[in-house]
């Protein structure tokens, strides 16, 4: 098979921190090819336990795209697999594909996957916030990595120094790290720097659309957003082929059938959330700066000076 149809660099993590808007810029570049679906999930199963599937789908992702020096797909769950993980897709891709990760500040990106698990049906539509954190804490580390506990890998997916270290002893600087923070506020700067990093033209950053992507909406009516989320899944092609119809759809169907979570975020379940984390991120600011990362977002800032990497 050509090896020009599989990909060079992939958005390997994490969860509900901007990937699938980074895939939908990176693929609006001229030199850029993107997977015919964002999440392959080609390498998924090892992260399971499970066996691979044939190489001859995933060779079939990047089949219109083989004239294109940039070739990517999109799995934030490939970034827990471990190395496990990391030994299958270096094996299939080679010593130079790229990775990209973008990290959130954990506790919003908790709240975010919940509120994502819940519009996908995943999750019960009455569940508190506080009963999903304490959920979560109960799972035993044997249950997390069973696929059909996933839904309540929220409170887990935000230890990201738990992580990290496999991808930078294996990566080095075929490593990109990102922080949704800043493709917030500077997104066309992230763009310039993940275009140079990939090896192509820098200058289209100025030249993508920028739109939110993924949004997390609650629903009115579960059977419209189950009959939704079917119809998603089975043209996910065509919608991602035709973005601008996408949007158009999206517009309708939020206005007929979405609606904004409720606020329900208990300050008490936020701030135990925050001194939670807190150690995870003293941790993760000291593997970035040590990995050659000075600019830090704020929520990583105020790490201790000291403690073990």
């Amino acid at each position: 098979m050509n090896e020009k149809t599989l990909p060079n660099l992939i958005i390997a993590g994490v969860n509900k921190a901007g990937t699938t808007s980074l895939y939908a810029y990176l693929g609006q570049h001229p030199q850029a090819g993107a997977s015919a679906v964002k999440e392959t999930c080609h390498f998924l199963p090892l992260r399971y336990g499970e066996p691979m599937p044939a190489i001859e789908a995933y060779h079939a992702q990047f089949a219109r795209v083989v004239d294109k020096p940039l070739r990517f797909e999109s799995t934030p769950g490939y970034f827990y697999g471990a190395q496990v993980l990391i030994d299958g897709l270096t094996r299939t891709l080679g010593a130079d594909v790229k990775i990209v990760l973008i990290f959130r500040e954990p506790v919003g990106r908790l709240v975010s996957f919940f509120n994502f698990k819940k519009s996908t049906l995943e999750l019960p539509a009455d569940l508190t916030l506080k009963d999903y954190v304490e959920r979560c804490g109960a799972m035993e580390d044997g249950a997390l990595c069973e696929r059909e506990n996933n839904p309540w890998f929220g409170l887990e997916g935000g230890k990201y120094a738990d992580y990290l270290r496999p991808w930078v002893d294996t990566f080095g600087d075929r490593l990109k790290v990102l922080f949704t923070d800043d493709l917030h506020s500077d997104p066309r700067g992230v763009l310039r720097n993940v275009f140079t990093f990939a090896g192509v033209d820098p200058g289209e950053a100025d030249r993508i659309i920028l739109t939110r992507e993924n949004k997390s909406t609650d629903y009115r009516f579960a059977g419209v957003q189950r009959l939704a989320l079917a119809m998603n899944h089975v043209g996910e092609r065509f919608w991602r082929s035709h973005p601008k119809i996408k949007r158009s759809v999206r517009r309708v169907y939020y206005a007929i059938n979405g609606r904004a979570f409720e606020a329900g975020d208990d300050p008490a379940v936020l701030e135990e959330l925050r001194r939670f984390y807190e150690p995870y991120n003293d941790r993760l600011a000291k593997q970035l700066r040590a990995a050659g990362y000075d600019k830090l977002p704020d929520w990583l800032t105020q790490s201790a000076a000291g403690g073990a990497v």
